[in-house]
C-alpha cells in the first residue's frame, strides 16, 4: 500500500503521521520506520496555576493593535518555530492567517511591547474551539530575556480567562520551543505525549 501511494505524491516527500504516543496509529506508523520529527507535551492547564507566574507591565492585550502588526508577528513566530522541522514556503503568511481573525480572541491574547511598540512575545488565545487553546514565544528565535516575556504573556492570557469562569485551556506548544517549554513546565500540564513522524516512502 505504502508503495503505490509513493508513486502517487507530487514530490519525493517523505509521509507523515501524528498521533499519541501509545496509540494504534502510531504503532502502525512504527512498524513501517516512522521516525518522530517532534513532540508535543500535554496540553491541558488549570487556569489556576497562573499564580506560579509573573506579571510584566509592558504586556497588554491584542485588542489595541491592528490586524496586520499581529499577522506579521504571527508569521514571524510561526516561521522560526517551525524552521528545523516543517519549514515553511515562500507566501506562506496569507494561508496562516487566512483564518485567524475568524478564531482569536484579541482580548485574551497578550503581547509583550518594547518601547517603540514592536511585539517582542505572544500568548495568543484562540475562541474557536472548547476549551479555548493558547500558543506562546517570541517573534523573534533570539529575543533577549525571550522567557520572561512568554512568562508574562501567558500569566496575562490565563489571568483574562481565569476572570472570565475558564477552569482550563489547552496548549499547543512544542519542545523544541526554547521560551515556552521551561513556562510549561511549571504549571502542571495533564495529558498525553503527541508525536509527529515521517515515515519513509521506500
Amino acid at each position: 500500500m505504502l508503495a503505490h501511494l509513493s508513486t502517487l505524491r507530487p514530490a519525493e516527500l517523505p509521509f507523515m503521521a501524528r498521533g499519541f504516543f501509545d496509540s494504534d496509529e502510531m504503532a502502525f506508523a512504527d512498524g513501517l520506520g516512522a521516525h518522530t520529527i517532534q513532540v508535543v507535551p500535554p496540553a491541558r492547564i488549570a487556569t489556576s496555576s497562573r499564580t506560579r507566574l509573573r506579571a510584566l507591565d509592558s504586556v497588554v492585550s491584542a485588542g489595541g493593535l491592528t490586524r496586520a502588526t499581529i499577522e506579521a508577528a504571527n508569521a514571524e513566530t510561526y516561521e522560526w518555530v517551525h524552521a528545523a522541522w516543517s519549514p515553511v514556503g515562500p507566501g506562506f503568511e496569507s494561508a496562516l492567517n487566512e483564518d485567524l481573525w475568524d478564531e482569536l480572541d484579541p482580548q485574551a491574547t497578550s503581547v509583550a511591547l518594547d518601547a517603540d511598540g514592536r511585539i517582542l512575545a505572544m500568548a495568543m488565545g484562540y475562541q474557536d474551539s472548547s476549551p479555548p487553546v493558547v500558543t506562546a514565544e517570541t517573534v523573534r528565535i533570539d529575543q533577549e530575556g525571550g522567557e520572561r516575556l512568554v512568562e508574562a504573556c501567558i500569566r496575562r492570557t490565563l489571568d483574562v480567562y481565569a476572570e472570565r469562569g475558564v477552569d482550563e485551556v489547552e496548549f499547543d506548544g512544542h519542545v523544541t520551543d526554547p521560551h515556552f517549554m521551561p513556562i510549561w513546565a511549571r504549571l502542571q500540564p495533564a495529558g498525553e505525549w503527541f508525536r509527529l513522524v515521517e515515515v519513509p516512502a521506500s
